[in-house]
């Protein structure tokens, strides 16, 4: 069996780019004194001219970016000596001012959009917050941070619930689960839009640790037909039966429509659905106790 190798090659420095006259004749004098052999005096004398005279100088100098004066050669390093001697300041290559220019524009470009995009989402949150049972604020994680940086969580200052019963403890943010056994670790509030995407997820649908759940999307839909007027209880033959006249059912009384007694007492158990005292007529005419919303139901379907 045959063992895989692996060849490194280098590949060769970028052709310099000189932007000044003496660039040859510099090239040519560092050339004959890179030929003994380089002694601990000469690296000391390369690095301190690199370090006092800077990155850009010896960019410059050399025509082509500048790594470092330990990555560059004994004929780069006598080079930057001899410039230094000859108190030379050419300027930077063309290509390279132009690279830098794109650059710059690039990041300036890249910073309006993020502007951009954090102003869209502090409005988004601020809606969000607006509509929320407890006052929400926005802590970052100081023990993780991902490839955009912290992770910004939405944190309740009291106990809430979302869904069923999904529970969402203070102080902690909303994506932690009641029994995580290793809480986030979160800093002082920021004013910041949470970017914690569950986060953001629950604090659209949390409510008041003491408020019902929101309607099913059944229920809902009753609610919606109970609010049209469209759901009355009937007696017929000595039989209570609650109807959504909407539409027609094939069991007996079908012309009264579609039996809907649960559904509609689940809800008159919330606190959604009342029904009228006073009989009241269907729009065919066929006369019954109308169902109508609470306040709480009307809150309910609006929310």
């Amino acid at each position: 069996m045959s063992r895989r190798k692996i060849v490194t090659i280098l590949l060769p420095p970028p052709e310099p780019e000189p932007e000044y006259e003496l660039y040859q004749e510099l090239r040519h004098d560092a050339e004959l004194r890179s030929r003994p052999p380089l002694g601990p005096d000469d690296l000391r004398r390369m690095t301190e001219v690199s370090a006092r005279r800077g990155r850009d100088w010896c960019t410059a100098v050399l025509g082509r970016g500048f790594p470092g004066i330990e990555r560059v050669s004994s004929v780069d390093g006598w080079m930057l000596v001899a410039a230094d001697e000859l108190n030379l300041d050419p300027p930077l290559p063309r290509r390279i001012v132009e690279e830098r220019e794109a650059a710059e524009q690039r990041r300036k470009a890249e910073a309006t959009l993020a502007a951009v995009k954090l102003e869209t989402e502090k409005r988004q949150w601020d809606l969000l917050v607006g509509s929320a049972p407890v006052t929400l604020t926005v802590h970052e994680n100081t023990r993780h941070t991902g490839p955009n940086g912290s992770t910004r969580h939405a944190v309740p200052p009291a106990d809430v619930v979302s869904g069923k019963a999904r529970k969402h403890p203070a102080d902690r943010g909303l994506c932690e689960t009641p029994d995580r056994a290793d809480p986030l670790h979160l800093g002082d509030a920021v004013d910041l839009p949470p970017n914690c995407v569950r986060c953001l997820d629950y604090a659209a649908k949390i409510r008041a640790a003491d408020a019902p759940a929101p309607p099913t999307d059944a229920e809902a839909a009753l609610l919606r037909l109970i609010s049209s007027g469209m759901v009355f209880t009937f007696s017929v033959r000595g039989c209570i039966t609650i109807r959504d006249t909407s539409q027609r059912s094939r069991a007996a009384w079908g012309h009264l429509g579609r039996k809907v007694d649960v559904a509609v007492k689940k809800l008159q158990k919330k606190g959604w659905v009342s029904q009228d005292q006073e009989y009241g007529a269907t729009q065919k005419g066929v006369r019954g106790h109308r169902w109508r919303l609470t306040e709480a139901g009307t809150a309910a379907l609006e929310g």
